[in-house]
């Protein structure tokens, strides 16, 4: 990686910056305005630290001490408007806008309640416009509720999925089955640049604790992300550049314990208004000791991590031009003594700094009304060290994306349009066995949905190519034949594409099918890899012929929704054509005595099925739940895929009363005996939990408390998808703390 090429893209992306800055002088002619209030809908007071957003314009808003809020430039049509807030139920409502110039004004009435019936919202500033039936969103209480450690950890407990773990700090969420290379974990619509879909002792560069939003999309808007997007896709929404000018300072700042692994983590973010710029800026740190489970404590578990960012905006009727810098720090422990691990564990150190430039114009191209640009570049360091403080290998990783998006808003049809390009530079140090590469990526992606009386039309096409160039560097030349096959360079794409239907049958209950078509090209350490990876404890062999991975899937689901009830039911088979993964030889390396694993490829197939309930039992009870199932099975051999996760299901029931909420659940999961190559059957266990929150104001300070205990009952139990299951059982009985102020 050259220095050379960051130079370069700093001042290219300043000059972008400027630019469109410069742009920023014109002024749209064609763009309307909702000015509105919330307020309470039996006092008649305002509400203020109200979030409201605008479904498919890419807006959002917070209101004012007096109710108020404002969205501006949006082009003509009906908008949904979503509203919540602590203590309040949520308020969904739509507007029609009219011509340009015109102010649409709309009131927002929003009933005092702690308890709310399937907590799902469509997030304004999510760059999809997927069908609100089919994502999920977490945030509000059940973001305090749930939030951990991780992305994974935070995620674990919702339908569909799982966690894959070697510790506690390289988790990493499943989506019905699938993990690693097959699920986008974004940040902000963005990739994250970080290495952590290749490996399981690598974290993903995300901490949640300042996370405004957790978003699963599926069906045809996942397209626009990626084409591995058989599962879905899980964006963790930051708000790095703001999009828009909120009409005050908003502050937030948040503090967080937890007693299993004595943690302890902070964090704090402002926005505010200057003139016709917006700003916003936010920190964290996170410090955490060794994990202890009901048999003792998990070693070299331990974690520390710290970031931060700053952002600002020029925003006007023209749209708005926007750049950030976020900078992320994180050592971690990886235990050891088990298969599949490092006899005494490894230390792991990575860092990340980012840059991101993001923009819109509104009517100042011809036929183009709403144009979108982003650029983003990341430069990754990651190093592993031995118990003995001897660095046994690194991994540097420059990246940088760039996009393009048309959006066209009607009133009855939906459409948008995007090319995408990317590059990564990778370079390894030390004790590794993958050969430094570059790798080019391009993609083009349509979007339309239709939206008709009783019926909705989703269907997305997408094109991608990538080429990888591998460099003749240290133990590796270009030509030379190893065990992974030829070093060569590799230019593999396809086209993947997805439809779905949705029919409402009435206000209440609505049902449809899907169908995806998913790509996943095979990546450098797949393909060229000749080595030992030390922290995973494994000889690893790559394939150079590998072909590129292909998955058809076929989605049914169906949901009811009225006043005091709540269901969803979703039933998926995916087929994947030469899935790749890394099969364990039995063979043991005679020179490292590490276990061989060898990338494959072979067909496979993915049945399963999601639920889940939400009943409003007494005027202040709710009875929720869920659960979720996935059985996996390579073809060609017949016979079990490996670290599919168990059938699993989730009950709780919620008392609440003014402002207070109490909650108890209890998580089971079956004995999975449905083992993979090399794989241990996991026992069924049952755990139980109890939650409490509370909220209240002073003066302008909005406040929340939450206390919880996970595994209440200390009870020993095991993971499927834990690495470390074979010496270790998942944490005991955790107290966790967490405050939260808003002003």
């Amino acid at each position: 990686m050259r220095c050379c090429n960051v130079s370069f893209l700093c001042r290219a992306g300043l000059a972008a910056c400027c630019a469109m800055a410069v742009a920023g002088t014109l002024q749209a002619q064609h763009t309307a305005v909702i000015s509105g209030s919330v307020e309470d809908a039996e006092t008649g007071e305002p509400v203020r630290h109200a979030q409201v957003l605008a479904e498919d314009a890419n807006r959002s808003s917070r209101t004012d001490r007096q109710g108020r809020f404002e969205m501006r430039f949006l082009e003509p049509g009906v908008y949904t408007l979503t509203a919540w807030r602590i203590g309040y139920e949520s308020l969904t409502s739509q507007i029609a806008v009219g011509g340009a110039s015109d102010t649409s004004r709309v009131v927002l009435r929003m009933s005092a309640s702690p308890i709310e019936l399937g907590e799902v919202f469509v997030d304004g500033q999510r760059e999809s416009v997927a069908l609100r039936e089919a994502d999920m969103d977490m945030e509000g209480k059940r973001l305090r509720q749930h939030l951990g450690t991780t992305i994974a950890e935070t995620l674990d407990n919702e339908p569909g999925i799982s966690m894959r773990s070697m510790g506690p700090a390289p988790a990493r969420p499943v989506l019905r089955g699938l993990g690693g290379e097959r699920l986008l974990v974004l940040e902000d619509g963005g990739r994250t640049g970080d290495l952590s879909a290749t490996s399981a002792d690598h974290a993903v560069a995300v901490d949640p604790l300042m996370t405004e939003r957790i978003e699963v999309v599926r069906g045809p808007a996942a397209l626009l992300y990626g084409p591995n997007a058989l599962g879905g896709m899980i964006n963790a929404v930051r708000g790095y550049v703001p999009a828009t000018r909120p009409p005050e300072t908003h502050a937030t700042a948040v503090l967080q314990g937890q007693s299993a692994n004595d943690g302890i983590s902070g964090g704090f973010s402002v926005e505010a208004p200057a003139g016709a710029f917006a700003w916003r800026a936010d920190g964290s740190m996170r410090n955490a000791g060794d994990v202890s489970t009901p048999v003792g404590v998990l070693a070299n578990t331990d974690l520390r991590t710290g970031n931060g960012s700053f952002g600002a905006s020029r925003i006007g009727s023209w749209g708005y031009a926007g750049a950030s810098g976020s900078y992320y720090a994180s050592r971690y422990g990886i235990p050891g003594g088990f298969v599949g691990a490092h006899p005494k564990g490894v230390d792991i150190e990575l860092s990340r700094r980012y840059l991101k430039a993001k923009g819109m114009l509104l009517d100042a191209i011809p036929r183009f009304p709403h144009l979108e640009f982003e650029a983003s570049l990341s430069r990754y360091f990651h190093q592993e060290y031995e118990a003995s403080g001897t660095l046994g290998i690194e991994f540097g990783l420059l990246s940088y994306y760039g996009r393009i998006l048309s959006r066209v808003h009607g009133r009855r049809s939906n459409s948008l349009t995007s090319i995408w390009a990317g590059h990564r530079d990778f370079a390894s140090g030390g004790f590794t066995f993958t050969p430094n590469s570059r790798e080019w990526t391009a993609a083009a992606f349509r979007y339309q949905d239709i939206n008709l009386r009783n019926l909705s039309l989703q269907g997305a096409l997408r094109y991608d190519i990538r080429a990888v160039r591998p460099r003749t560097s240290g133990r590796f030349a270009v030509g030379e034949v190893t065990r992974a096959g030829l070093i060569r360079n590799r230019t593999t794409g396809g086209v993947s594409g997805s439809l779905r239907v949705l029919r409402r049958f009435g206000d209440r209950f609505s049902a449809g099918l899907g169908g995806v078509r998913s790509i996943r090209m095979p990546g450098i350490e797949e393909l060229f890899s000749t080595g030992p990876h030390l922290a995973a404890y494994a000889f690893e062999i790559g394939n150079a012929d590998l072909g590129v991975e292909k998955g058809l899937g076929f989605e049914a689901f169906a949901e009811y929704r009225s006043a005091r009830f709540s269901g969803s039911l979703n039933a998926y088979r995916n087929h994947i054509r030469d899935y790749i993964y890394p099969r364990n030889t039995g063979r043991l390396n005679v020179r490292t005595l590490l276990t061989e694993y060898q990338q494959t490829g072979s067909s496979a197939r993915m049945t399963g099925s999601e639920a889940s309930f939400s009943l409003r039992a007494a005027p202040s009870v709710t009875l929720s739940g869920s659960g979720a199932y996935v059985r996996g099975t390579l073809i060609d051999d017949d016979e079990p895929m490996s670290f599919i996760p168990p059938l699993r299901g989730r009950l709780e029931a919620a008392y609440a009363r003014g402002k207070i909420r109490l909650s108890g659940s209890a998580e089971a999961a079956r004995r999975q005996d449905r083992l993979g190559e090399f794989e241990e059957p996991t026992d069924g266990y049952v755990v139980f939990g109890a939650h409490a929150q509370y909220h209240l104001s002073l003066g302008r300070i909005l406040y929340t408390f939450d206390i919880g205990v996970e595994n209440a009952t200390n009870a020993e139990y095991r993971d499927h998808l834990s690495k470390v299951k074979s010496i270790m059982p998942q944490q005991g009985r955790n107290v966790k703390i967490l405050i939260k102020a808003l002003w």
